[in-house]
């Protein structure tokens, strides 16, 4: 609420539109506010279970006067409702609220440890140009990379299937997964995620092959092992002599939701990421935080770029 400006008022309610919680700012009045939060719901509460009532997710901006009414939804556990007024941008009332969506649900299954912090990576990702994303089909190579057990067949099953596998098998070589991810009406990106095996020394004569072509990577550590970052500048160092020209890159902090046992702190992600001119992420695999928003702004620069 006080990121986005224009933002009034925000509330969170169940699918039967049930009201768990609000929150509206001083200046919005709180009678104005609390009577258009009643409205709101009541008048869209049957459309959402009519149009969206099979779906796990969904994001809808409707304008009623002065007013916009962004409902979003990660999970059916909750919808977020935001009210603003019409100087709140679209994409960052979607980029905004899809995150923090993902979040509520999140807590209402009774995940510890979620953080409450908005990455960096969203903020960016909310500042995006207004409808200045192309149209079509886009097809994308994301390369992720990274010591073994660190998370990144995990991190890709999250983003794919939406899934969680205790069980470990090690990547040997490279695998393929494919998805595609709807950006707008009219957007989508067609991702191709190769899961290119950790094993540093073993594999490197045979990995020059699976960098070609790539437009992004994602560099992984796991923030449990305290010597993960050590290998990171060797990571890059392949991307750079491989790949042959700038990509996106994102370091990823994965298994965050392991509180107890981290010991790579956010501050030593960050150096390395402000060190090598690129941007982090904390995730976790397991409970899908921040997984989503990674992958979403790899496609969003991935379009800026032109490429």
């Amino acid at each position: 609420m006080q990121s986005v400006e224009g933002v009034l008022a925000v509330t969170i309610c169940d699918r039967e539109g049930l009201v768990i919680t609000s929150e509206s700012k001083e200046e919005a009045g709180d009678e104005v506010v609390i009577g258009a939060i009643a409205a709101a719901v009541d008048s869209y509460i049957d459309r959402i279970k009519r149009e969206f009532s099979g779906e796990t997710t969904f994001f809808n901006i409707t304008t009623i006067g002065d007013k916009k009414f962004a409902y979003c939804s990660k999970g059916l556990q909750s919808i977020l409702l935001t009210i603003s007024d019409l100087t709140s941008s679209d994409t960052q009332l979607r980029v905004f609220s899809e995150h923090i969506a993902s979040k509520i649900e999140l807590l209402l299954e009774g995940n510890e440890n979620v953080s409450l912090e908005v990455p960096m990576i969203v903020k960016i990702l909310s500042k995006t140009k207004e409808g200045k994303i192309p149209s079509g089909n886009f097809s994308t190579k994301l390369i992720l990379l990274g010591d073994y057990k660190v998370g990144k067949t995990s991190l890709i099953l999250r983003f794919t299937k939406n899934r969680f596998q205790e069980s470990y098998h090690s990547t040997i070589g490279v695998d393929i997964s494919q998805k595609d991810m709807e950006l707008g009406e009219n957007t989508v990106i067609n991702f191709a995620i190769w899961d290119i095996g950790g094993q540093i020394t073993q594999m490197a004569p045979y990995r020059r092959r699976f960098y070609e072509g790539a437009h992004s990577a994602f560099i992984v550590v796991d923030r449990t092992r305290p010597l993960n970052l050590n290998s990171v500048e060797i990571w890059h160092n392949e991307i750079n002599k491989y790949v042959g020209k700038d990509i996106n890159i994102i370091l990823v902090g994965n298994k965050s939701d392991l509180a107890e046992n981290i010991v790579i702190s956010e501050e030593e992600i960050k150096e390395i990421a402000d060190k090598n001119d690129f941007h982090y992420i904390l995730t976790s695999a397991k409970t899908g935080e921040n997984v989503q928003d990674a992958f979403l702004y790899i496609a969003y620069k991935f379009l800026e770029s032109g490429s």
